[in-house]
């Protein structure tokens, strides 16, 4: 357990960690994890999990951020994505459009609870 500590502080002290704050995810007990974005001619293009460089992902909640190394989070993103959780977000004046993994923050847990 402790090593996984020090690989994480480690991430943070080099910054590369990926922040998100999904403030839907206290309503729908999901995570939206980006693999695509609406580019301004309108054509999609990789981002998000797709195209991070982060070592550590953090997922911040009012009372509290779960961390998880980006390797695993992307092999958990590839499951859920074969099964179709699959959402699309519109894009506004502050944002693009982009396409994502709906990710019950439960199965996070209970893969990190599971780690091998």
């Amino acid at each position: 357990g402790e090593d996984k500590v020090v690989d994480i502080l480690t991430a943070l002290h080099h910054g590369k960690v990926e922040v998100k704050t999904d403030y839907g995810s206290n309503y729908t007990g999901n995570l939206y994890i980006e693999f695509e974005k609406e580019d301004r001619d309108g054509n999609w293009v990789p981002s998000g999990i797709a195209t991070t460089e982060a070592d550590v992902w953090a997922f911040a909640f009012d009372d509290g951020v779960i961390f998880v190394e980006t390797e695993t989070l992307k092999e958990l993103s590839r499951e859920y994505f074969r099964s179709g959780h699959v959402g699309q977000r519109d894009g506004n004046d502050r944002s693009a459009g982009s396409r994502g993994i709906k990710m019950p923050v439960h199965a996070l847990v209970d893969r990190l609870r599971n780690f091998r």
